[in-house]
């Protein structure tokens, strides 16, 4: 290889350098758009929209949804202990408790893997042991 493309060659590949460190800073500098935030708190009394469930789910947070029937009672005993769970992991878990026609009551986590809790006795160690099975995020108490 003659002098001039030696010269060539090592200028084209220094400007290649240049020119990715200025872009990289560029990059850096320009905000990215990563999406609308929300505000969720650990218990909500609404439905939650698909892009928040998504958002929940995006940053790691299990999604308890509890949905019981209006006219029913089951909800009196229940809704205490859900509400005492999800606030002791609170950043970990969202509760969705929403009174209406519809029943639902399933545990959403890790890549969107749903398990059904309806039929299991509800207390603490079934929720948290179904808890730690599927969250991304886990709390200190999870891996011990």
């Amino acid at each position: 290889m003659g002098k001039l493309q030696e010269r060539t060659a090592a200028i084209f590949i220094g400007l290649i350098m240049l020119f990715s460190v200025g872009g990289w800073a560029i990059m850096s500098i320009v905000p990215q758009d990563t999406g609308p935030e929300y505000t969720i708190s650990t218990i909500v009394t609404y439905e939650l929209s698909n892009e928040e469930v998504i958002f929940v789910l995006q940053n790691g947070m299990v999604l308890i949804e509890y949905f019981y029937l209006h006219n029913s009672t089951d909800y009196i005993n229940e809704l205490p202990t859900l509400e005492s769970f999800a606030n002791q992991f609170e950043g970990f878990i969202v509760l969705e408790e929403v009174s209406g026609n519809v029943t639902r009551f399933d545990m959403i986590g890790l890549n969107g893997q749903i398990v059904n809790l309806e039929g299991i006795e509800l207390n603490y160690d079934n929720l948290f042991e179904t808890f730690c099975t599927i969250a991304i995020a886990q709390p200190p108490e999870c891996l011990l």
